[in-house]
């Protein structure tokens, strides 16, 4: 037994600097990136058409209800500068 324990702390710090080794490899993992781009996507989508209830919701104030621009902005709780976002890379 007092033998194998010096074995055994150097098997550890090994499988320690193999973990840390694999943890970088991770982060450049194509099935990783592919994954992150669809969930990209799927975001951005989900971004674009919050948007588009938005401006609906705007433009149902302003025909049907009579509201100026400026007041259903005010009560919709949207600056003059919100704009569809960017489409991602």
């Amino acid at each position: 037994r007092p033998k194998k324990l010096p074995r055994l702390s150097e098997v550890a710090k090994e499988r320690k600097a193999a973990e840390e080794e694999l943890g970088k490899l991770k982060e450049n993992d194509p099935q990783a990136l592919a994954d992150l781009d669809q969930e990209l996507k799927y975001v951005y989508a989900a971004a674009e058409r919050w948007t588009d209830n938005i401006f609906e919701c705007k433009t149902y104030l302003t025909k049907k209800r009579g509201m100026s621009s400026k007041e259903a902005c005010r009560i919709l709780r949207i600056s003059d500068a919100f704009d569809y976002p960017e489409r991602p890379k």
